[in-house]
């Protein structure tokens, strides 16, 4: 145990003058996470403002018919009236992006709607180039708001109760805590962030003390001390597992700096997820990360160990992060829930089970499969890394 301890500290002093590797362990989470979260929330509003005050070109067909729309939609403000445009090229200029919209209304309009039938107003915009939803909203709210206008006069002008056309009062409750509606948005993109926090710490390292050390002709030297290879190949793992664990923590420490550097959340929320980023949960969730962690260590120790060099290790490595990005955005997928089979799918299973710690409804005989699963896959992984490094054709590859 001894002779790990003092290779341990060895690689771990080594480790710590790579400045490739203080960055990616230190700096990169410090200053990735807040800035994407503040980066991403900064741009959302600001482009959901800017359309929101955007004068928009609207083609207006029949606006006679319905005068009282017209003059609602231009108390509304902000809108450009197209009168002259013909009904069939509407679709085609809105289309090519010469329109932003258009609002037909459909010959005998006033006749119908006199008639207390029903007439048709006709909406068209495009989808994919309607930023937030803002164009749609805007026509069919001040639509929504003129057929409510008429609706109310039918029902003055015939003296009935209004009702009369609501026999059913839908109340809708939600018992989701807040708590649970905030781990349900954020719990799959946390885990997401975590697991490859997780991986970049412990990937540069994990090349330096394996195809890093090759390069530099010093594995020799401690291939030649009193150390078994067993002990040589837990010292080097131990410091690559403590970048990785370190990354993790990190990360957690720079989301809670993002969260109180954000104005806008209110601070009822603001208390809700401070409780969800605490010592308890992040002790709880680190329980996960720790099987992981050890996993990324064994994996990246064995294939640096294989490689040649220190390029040729990244170009083997690097390959690594789309088997780790796919089952953590496949936990962002709504609807994906913990259950027993995905409780054995490795990283989609810490993925999940955070989400459930963070909403604090976890299923603990679930949890138990996610950290058996976790702890065979850690096992096995380490095992496979001890027994790499004793073949001599592995080690003196190059």
């Amino acid at each position: 145990m001894r002779k790990i301890i003092t290779i341990y500290k060895k690689e771990l002093k080594d480790s710590l003058r790579d400045r490739r590797t203080l960055f990616m362990m230190i700096v990169l989470p410090l200053i990735l996470i807040p800035g994407i979260i503040l980066l991403m929330t900064k741009v959302q509003m600001a482009q959901a403002k800017k359309a929101m005050g955007k004068e928009i070109k609207v083609a207006f067909i029949g606006g006679d018919f319905t005068p009282e729309l017209i003059q609602m939609f231009a108390e509304k403000g902000r809108i450009q009236f197209i009168k002259d445009s013909p009904v069939d090229s509407v679709e085609i200029l809105v289309r090519r992006g010469e329109l932003d919209g258009g609002v037909v209304i459909t010959s005998g309009f006033n006749q119908l709607v006199s008639n207390d039938e029903q007439g048709t107003v006709r909406v068209i915009f495009k989808k994919s180039d309607d930023a937030f939803g803002v164009l749609e909203k805007r026509l069919i709210s001040t639509i929504e708001q003129y057929d409510q206008q008429i609706v109310d006069k039918r029902i003055s002008r015939l003296g009935l109760d209004k009702n009369l056309f609501n026999p059913i009062d839908i109340v809708k409750t939600d018992v989701s805590t807040t708590r649970e509606k905030l781990a349900e948005t954020a719990g799959g993109f946390l885990p997401y962030l975590f697991i490859l926090f997780t991986f970049m710490g412990a990937m540069y390292p994990g090349l330096d003390l394996g195809a890093g050390e090759k390069e530099r002709g010093t594995m020799e030297t401690i291939l030649s001390s009193p150390a078994s290879r067993l002990e040589i190949v837990l010292g080097k793992f131990g410091v690559i597992m403590t970048a990785g664990i370190a990354t993790a923590l990190i990360s957690f420490a720079s989301l809670n700096v993002a969260v109180q550097l954000f104005p806008e959340i209110p601070v009822d929320i603001l208390d809700i997820i401070s409780s969800m980023l605490g010592v308890k949960m992040v002790a709880l969730i680190l329980t996960l990360i720790i099987p992981i962690a050890i996993f990324f260590s064994a994996a990246i120790l064995s294939l640096s160990i294989y490689a040649r060099s220190f390029k040729e290790a990244q170009s083997i490595v690097t390959p690594l992060n789309i088997a780790i990005i796919v089952p953590a955005a496949i936990g962002l997928t709504p609807g994906m829930e913990l259950n027993k089979i995905t409780a054995l799918i490795p990283i989609l299973n810490v993925s999940l089970a955070t989400k459930e710690m963070l909403s604090g409804s976890i299923n603990w005989i679930l949890l138990s499969e996610v950290y058996a699963s976790l702890i065979v896959l850690a096992g096995f992984s380490l095992w496979f890394c001890v027994k790499w490094f004793n073949r001599e054709e592995t080690i003196f590859r190059n």
